[in-house]
């Protein structure tokens, strides 16, 4: 690409006059950057590293010093507007498909994307991650994000994919964490997952053709419980009537909120908002509270997993 092309793409304004006049590839990664290649750069230590490695061009949106007056300096007024600008361009030469989708069914793809969906992308909503990640396409994708904003930046033709309600039968919930049911002349037998979540799962199936292994179900990790003890120390699954909860995302614990205090009504609710807490406030709260169900807001439940292992690494050492 040429240097004046991408200043055009990029809206920026080039601040000297380069000797070289294009550039091979483009990146936002430093551990990506090649010779020849340009960089968005978003501090002095990264232009340090990306003129050690012979970048050909560096787009920055703050002051610096031309300290290499060889290689192109291109300035603009908005880094991200910047960097979708150049994925829009570099998408043009794709047919590909852009869907937004509801967190749930992002998760649930998550769990299901193998080589059988290679044709699938899941953005992280990174910029930096996401840019490097699209623009290394080679084929074209169905791409998926659950930001809108970002989808409709890069590209002119988002789908949103809105959800469906689907009719089933036989349903029977096992527990709150495993369900059968039927669906047209498909059994789905104990799978891992609450019934809060079979619409998702079902218009997933629907969307990939039923091409899908429902055992990945068992590392799905939505309304994953860990059960523990009277000591707040792990037990095996369903060993005990006490488990915690647990999700980082403030919509996906609302709505898990919600079908707990529907379906669990019978057993001792208790909520923690964790997301000013540090790992020993956590546990603290964790072991003066009395409960069946703890819902923690603001934690993975693998970070509930490691708080709880570590004190009973502690407590075993004291002990």
């Amino acid at each position: 690409m040429q240097i004046s092309a991408l200043t055009d793409i990029v809206e920026g304004k080039l601040l000297n006059t380069p000797s070289i006049s294009f550039i091979t590839q483009i990146h936002t990664n430093i551990k990506k950057v090649n010779e020849g290649d340009a960089f968005f750069a978003q501090n002095e230590q990264e232009i340090q590293n990306a003129i050690k490695k012979g970048v050909f061009a560096i787009v920055i949106n703050f002051e610096t010093s031309i300290i290499d007056k060889e290689i192109a300096w291109i300035e603009v007024e908005n880094f991200e507007k910047a960097i979708t600008n150049v994925l829009r361009y570099k998408l043009l030469e794709f047919n590909t498909k852009f869907i937004k989708t509801n967190k749930i069914f992002f998760n649930l793809l998550e769990v299901f994307k193998t080589k059988d969906l290679s044709h699938v992308v899941l953005l992280e909503n990174d910029l930096i991650n996401d840019f490097e990640m699209l623009n290394s396409m080679e084929s074209d994708k169905l791409i998926f994000s659950t930001n809108l904003n970002f989808l409709n930046a890069i590209s002119g033709d988002v789908m949103i994919l809105e959800n469906k309600q689907f009719t089933v039968q036989n349903l029977t919930s096992h527990s709150l964490f495993e369900t059968s049911f039927s669906y047209q002349e498909r059994f789905f037998d104990k799978i891992k997952l609450p019934t809060v979540y079979i619409n998702d799962l079902l218009q997933q199936l629907e969307l990939f053709t039923y091409n899908l292994d429902l055992k990945k179900l068992n590392n799905f990790n939505l309304f994953k419980p860990v059960f523990i003890n009277r000591s707040k120390q792990i037990v095996p699954y369903g060993q005990t009537n006490r488990f915690i909860l647990a999700n980082i995302d403030e919509d996906i614990a609302n709505i898990e909120i919600d079908y707990l205090e529907q379906y669990y009504s019978y057993g001792d609710i208790e909520i923690l908002d964790t997301i000013n807490l540090t790992h020993d406030e956590i546990f603290h709260n964790i072991k003066k509270l009395e409960f069946n169900a703890l819902y923690c807001i603001g934690s993975s439940i693998n970070t509930i997993i490691t708080i709880l292992e570590d004190n009973h690494k502690i407590d075993t050492l004291i002990i």
